[in-house]
């Protein structure tokens, strides 16, 4: 293995931060966190992640605004994300499709079955 896998979370739920976080770095991820996709987008300038776990509803950008903006960057586009969100209506799960999110999982959520969802992405990617 060649070092940790880098993730990026994109949450604005303090408690889901510590929860989400804690558990990828006790799992040997290194993490960033940013609290909206401005912020993400800032801390990819100059950090480029194996994987992103996203929030959808947050301001003053979005997941989906945020997810427009890594696929028009070369460095980026080909990020995985995961969106992790309340929003379970068809019109968000096809946005996200149509952005080339990997996954759509809905809140409350089970964070093992996240890290099973981040470790299979990851596999493929390899």
């Amino acid at each position: 293995m060649t070092g940790k896998n880098k993730l990026l979370l994109v949450e604005d739920e303090k408690e889901l931060i510590g929860i989400v976080e804690s558990y990828f770095r006790d799992e040997g991820y290194e993490v960033r966190v940013a609290s909206n996709g401005v912020e993400a987008l800032s801390v990819l300038a100059h950090y480029v992640p194996d994987i992103i776990i996203s929030d959808v509803k947050m301001g003053p950008m979005d997941g989906f605004e945020m997810v427009e903006a890594i696929r028009k960057n070369q460095h980026l586009r080909n990020i995985p994300v995961i969106f992790l969100t309340i929003m379970d209506d068809r019109s968000s799960f096809e946005r996200a499709k149509e952005l080339h999110v990997v996954e759509y999982m809905t809140k409350p959520f089970d964070v093992e079955e996240l890290h099973a969802k981040v470790v299979e992405i990851l596999a493929k990617g390899n």
